[in-house]
């Protein structure tokens, strides 16, 4: 006779899912060199024995990528390079892999997920629905749901299931075809190894987050409805990289210095405008990064992690 499934403890991966965030969210944020070596370090260590995408050797490996940094300036250039800047940004932004497009269908149906457990697009974070920060605190937020609905003998299956359509609709290949887009950049460039190495590390976490959750429920696994849309990484990735967008001469809300934009910023600030969505954030140069403080309304209950205080 087949055992049930026992109901994981997905607190850890909610804490996890929540440091990351944070960490993705560098410039905003006001991350430091410092924070990263530290608190950063300590909570994913913290972490390691519950999860197993936290292994000894790789946590070892991102400790000595951090400390091959000088300053945190180096560590927020090396963000800027990876996620911002020319000349093969790969956006944090969800939709842009999967639709090709920002405020897409994936990023409305991203939105209808959010909305459906209660929680609403703070105005003070200036970036869409779809950026890869927030779509992590939302899952932090969903998997302490599941916690409590568990623990009060209440029925966790939608909100089990709605992880799963998270991330298997958008959040894992979304972040598949950023790491595609990620390997042919700088290997030995120490200020984004960080970056790369906490990407790996996140798409391994998330991906044995879905394993658990389908072994809950199989028939809501992915593959589960051949009708379930995926978009095309590859053409995404083309589309913006190819924009006709005009480009623009800015001026760097940081330093001040004038800069030309690239064909992947212009095509991403124009999607923006079109979308009614402010496009000032986006007018960094390359070595800046904007530093405003940007508050976050989604925290699940009960977490204590250093890099949050």
């Amino acid at each position: 006779m087949t055992q049930p499934t026992a109901f994981p403890d997905l607190l850890p991966a909610a804490e996890l899912s929540l440091c990351l965030s944070r960490a993705f969210l560098a410039p905003q944020a006001g991350v430091t060199l410092e924070e990263a070596q530290g608190p950063l370090l300590e909570d994913l260590r913290s972490l390691a024995d519950e999860l197993p995408a936290l292994q000894t050797a790789r946590l070892d490996t991102l400790s000595r990528a951090l400390e091959a940094l000088a300053d945190t300036q180096q560590l927020l250039l090396g963000y800027s390079r990876l996620f911002l800047a020319s000349p093969a940004p790969a956006p944090l932004n969800l939709g842009a892999y999967l639709d090709g497009a920002l405020m897409g269908q994936s990023t409305q149906s991203i939105l209808a997920l959010y909305r459906r457990h209660g929680l609403e697009h703070d105005p003070a974070f200036h970036d869409l629905p779809d950026h890869l920060s927030l779509n992590l605190q939302w899952l932090a937020w969903v998997y302490s749901e599941a916690m409590e609905a568990r623990d009060a003998g209440e029925e966790a299956t939608p909100t089990i299931s709605d992880a799963m359509t998270m991330l298997g609709d958008f959040t894992l290949p979304a972040l598949a075809a950023l790491r595609g887009k990620l390997v042919p950049i700088g290997r030995e460039d120490a200020s984004t190894r960080p970056w790369r190495l906490l990407i790996e590390l996140l798409h391994g976490a998330l991906a044995h987050d879905l394993s658990r959750l389908a072994a809950l429920l199989p028939a809501h696994a992915p593959g589960a409805n051949p009708e379930t849309p995926r978009g095309n990484a590859r053409d995404a990735i083309a589309t913006f990289a190819a924009s006709e967008a005009p480009q623009e001469t800015l001026t760097c809300r940081s330093c001040g210095d004038r800069f030309e934009s690239d064909a992947v910023l212009a095509e991403m600030r124009k999607r923006l405008t079109e979308a009614g969505v402010s496009a000032d954030h986006m007018t960094v140069c390359p070595r800046c990064q904007d530093r405003d403080s940007a508050a976050f309304s989604l925290r699940p209950p009960g977490a204590g992690l250093k890099a949050w205080q």
